[in-house]
Parts: C-alpha cells; structure tokens; sequence
C-alpha cells in the first residue's frame, strides 16, 4: 500500500505537467482570418507606351540645276522659310546671253520660214496650171516641212535657255526651317556639286514606332473575332525631358512586312507641329489609348507574389481553403496589373492576412469593405 501511494505520489506531477503542455482545445481549433475582395471586371481605356524617334514629313538637299558663282545668299541659316522663297541666286548673266541668242536663232528661223510659205503657196499655183513638175513641188514642200522643224527647234532651244535662266535663282519647295548654308557667295556650284543646304518641313512631323509581331497579331485577332472596327488608338507625345506635347497624333502608316532582324511592324504616327518643337531624330514617348473602353481584371501590383513557377495570388475558394492562382500578366495600370489569364471574375482574393499563409489551409473570411478594383 506504501508502494502504491508512492508511485501515485510521483505520477501526479507528471500528469499535470503533460497536462498544462497542451493548448486549450478552443485555441487549437482558431483558424486565421483573412480580408477578401471579389473580382469583378472593370472598364478601362487601356494604354501602351512605345519609345519612338522623330522623323521629317518632307525633307529635301537643295541642289543647284545649272553650273554658275553664287553670288547671293537670300536667308538667315537656321530660320523658317514659306515655299516659294528664294534661297540662293547664281550668276545668270551667261544664261541672259543663252536666251537672247535663242530668240535671234529663233526669228531667223521663223524668217526663212515665212519666206518659205509664200514659196510654196506660188508653187502650189505653178502646179495648178501645169507650170511646174510634181517632183518640183514635192521638193519644194519638203524643204517647208524641214523649215518647220527648224523653227519648232529653235523654239525649245529658246524654252530651255529661258530655263536654265529661271533656275539660277533657287527658291524653296515648301515651307520649312533651312539649315545652315554649306556654301559661300563666290562658290562655283554645278548640278555635281554637294547640296548647297537642307530643308526640313516642320507643320507635322512623323513619330515611327515599332509594336511586337505577336502583340500587334494578338491584338488584331480579338478585334476581328469580337467583330469589331479595326479603329486606330488615339496617340499622346512626351518630350525626352517628360513635359507632354500639346497635340494629339494619329496612325496615318502601318508596314506592310515585318523586320525580320527584330520581329517588329512598323508603325508610323503623325503629329501637328505648328510651333516647330519637334526635329527629326528626336527620341520620344509615344503614349496610345484605346478609343473603345475595355472590360478588364485588375490586381494589386503589391498582392502579386512570384515563385519559380511565375507570378501569382492568394484566393479562397467555396470552403474556405485558401488556393494559389498562377498569372497571365498584361500592362500595368497604375498601381495595378491587368489580368489576362489564370484568374477569372467572382473568385475571391486574398487582400489582406496573406502573410504565413499556405496552399491548402482553412480560413475565416471578411469581406473588404472598400472596392479593390476603382479606377
């Protein structure tokens, strides 16, 4: 009887002990509680950014067309220019003396000629009365026709010599801001030369950009199976020091072929440029909005969590066990990704209490008071 009450004795402790080591059975039964949010689609104009170099609408070398001394320089370099405005004079004084000489070869021609008429209408008479042979008359008619070509030669020979006269004045083709001139007065220039400057139209200017082959045919093919107007985005310009450009663009050019170095399609965007801010070969950036609005899933950029497996969220499912959503990314949108694959509307994401959770384990839920998916 001792033993036993001994060994009770030392039991007991032991009993309590393992006892007090275990969790009130309510306290291992609490599960995490988590704040959810439904996913709903949203309406969003979406946007793309592309990084573009400036290109000129018109540009053209000004060359000389005949060979002479420049002797007048008739802009300031580097200034706007209206079309039709001279540019640059060369010595027309053995031009002047082309065209006088023609117009004397031209009234000798047109003399001889006249002479020749009379002639003929006598021989025609002659021949009437059978004063003159038909071989006669053939011949005199032939050399009329031969005076005739004299005189239509040395009509063009005066047309061109009045010509070459125009050209030594050199005037601009559009309106446009010229560059520097590469010459000086007192140059000899000739239609071999380099170009004497350049111009460069400035109202609009061209932006070229490029779009991903697989991205433009994706986008491409859901416009066509949805069955919708191939409508062009609207395009908004940022300068290389960030301020925004005031005038909206349009895709006025699409490349008809891809680059196969890089697998791009060549877009082209024309802007107004009225107050000659853009230059060729500037970088820019090209911002396109879609004109239609879109219906779109969007999460959270910060509840975006990546493995080697991808990108992917937290979700609860129907019973309350918390699942794991691998992604198909789109373009940011704000703080926001939108969602083009791996999730779909009325599932339930884990906004908040998302830390030290895992795959599989039950949760309590509360919904979010507040709409995730705004703006």
């Amino acid at each position: 009887m001792r033993t036993s009450a001994k060994l009770i004795a030392l039991s007991l402790p032991l009993f309590l002990t393992a006892c007090s080591e275990q969790p009130p059975e309510e306290e291992s039964n609490v599960l995490p509680v988590v704040v959810t949010q439904v996913i709903t689609p949203q309406t969003s104009n979406l946007t793309k950014q592309f990084i573009g170099k400036t290109e000129a609408v018109d540009w053209v070398n000004i060359l000389p067309k005949v060979s002479g001394y420049i002797v007048n320089q008739a802009f300031k370099d580097g200034a706007k220019v209206n079309q039709g405005q001279l540019l640059f004079e060369i010595d027309s004084t053995p031009y002047r003396v082309d065209v006088e000489q023609a117009q004397a070869v031209l009234a000798q021609k047109v003399a001889l000629y006249q002479l020749q008429k009379k002639k003929l209408k006598k021989a025609e008479a002659l021949s009437e009365q059978q004063a003159l042979s038909t071989l006669e008359l053939d011949q005199i008619q032939a050399e009329s026709m031969v005076m005739s070509a004299e005189v239509q030669a040395a009509e063009a020979a005066l047309n061109r010599a009045k010509i070459d006269l125009y050209d030594t004045k050199i005037f601009a083709p559009f309106d446009g801001i010229i560059s520097d001139a590469r010459v000086g007065t007192g140059a000899l220039v000739g239609p071999d030369s380099e170009p004497l400057t350049n111009l460069v139209a400035y109202k609009s200017m061209y932006v070229m950009i490029q779009l991903d082959e697989k991205e433009y045919l994706n986008d491409l093919q859901k416009k066509v199976q949805a069955g919708d107007q191939i409508i062009f985005p609207s395009m908004a310009l940022e300068l290389a020091n960030g301020t925004q450009f005031q005038y909206p663009g349009e895709v006025d050019f699409i490349d008809n072929q891809v680059d196969s170095n890089n697998g791009n399609v060549r877009f082209r965007v024309r802007f107004p440029n009225p107050d000659g801010l853009l230059l060729p070969g500037q970088f820019v950036t090209v911002t396109s909005t879609e004109r239609r609005a879109n219906q779109v899933l969007i999460v959270p950029q910060n509840l975006v969590q990546e493995d080697q497996a991808g990108r992917f969220v937290l979700t609860v499912n129907a019973q309350q066990i918390v699942e794991v959503k691998y992604l198909q990314l789109g373009q940011r949108l704000n703080e926001n990704w939108i969602v083009e694959g791996g999730l779909q509307a009325g599932e339930r994401l884990i906004v908040k209490g998302v830390k030290g959770l895992r795959p599989g384990s039950q949760v309590n839920t509360h919904p979010l008071t507040n709409n995730l998916n705004q703006g």
